[in-house]
């Protein structure tokens, strides 16, 4: 399968990860995206993950310098990640900020909402969102265009912070009870279309950009 390759230099590339594609190996054996990176560029570091159902742009490191240095980025929360989602029904404002605090749950592979003040383990989770647009759909009713961007990397935060608002993402079979049951070979309509980073030896960030076009995306 050949990755969709977005920018390359001598120290990273940015690619397009598949939606329904691994970042990296798992207990599935299905083909990852760092996998097939390494049969290009043979040694690939990765620096940040996408979940499996999510689609979009990732940067990996070509060398061990830079992927400590994009490391340092991602621990510092200066590497940039926007996000483009489709949700089921309508969120309250048309901007906003959504703030919780999540606790994974190991067993099940999920997070959830629960009050931070007497769930000692529980993470704060924050971003903001932006409605773009809103269509009326004859099998799932009215579908909206959301730009979001993430402040903080919790597990299936976009997922778990939508449902929890009540506009869980289209095809999400984890959040969205409309998908759980009878939908198969779907994906969660999130995705990564823009990613900013300092590359190694520059001092201004660069931006890195592509829109999504398949189900349900291409309704707007």
């Amino acid at each position: 399968m050949e990755i969709n390759i977005i920018y390359e230099d001598k120290n990273l590339v940015v690619a397009e990860k598949p939606a329904g594609m691994p970042s990296q190996p798992d207990k599935t054996g299905d083909t990852d995206i760092l996998t097939l990176l390494e049969k290009k560029y043979n040694k690939v570091w990765l620096v940040h993950r996408l979940d499996r159902p999510v689609g979009g742009l990732m940067v990996f490191a070509l060398n061990e310098k830079t992927a400590s240095y994009l490391g340092k980025q991602v621990l510092d929360g200066k590497l940039g990640k926007e996000y483009m989602a489709v949700c089921c029904g309508v969120p309250k404002n048309e901007s906003g900020e959504l703030r919780n605090w999540l606790v994974k749950n190991q067993r099940l592979n999920i997070s959830e909402v629960v009050n931070g003040k007497v769930n000692k383990n529980a993470k704060e989770a924050v971003l903001d969102y932006r409605l773009i647009k809103t269509v009326d759909t004859e099998k799932f009713g009215k579908l909206s265009l959301v730009y979001i961007n993430l402040h903080t990397g919790r597990h299936h935060q976009i997922r778990v912070q939508f449902a929890n608002a009540g506009t869980p993402l289209w095809g999400d079979t984890k959040y969205n009870p409309k998908f759980k049951r009878g939908f198969y070979g779907v994906n969660t309509a999130l995705y990564a279309y823009r990613l900013t980073v300092v590359k190694p030896g520059e001092k201004t960030e660069s931006v890195f950009e592509k829109a999504p076009n398949s189900t349900p995306f291409d309704l707007f």
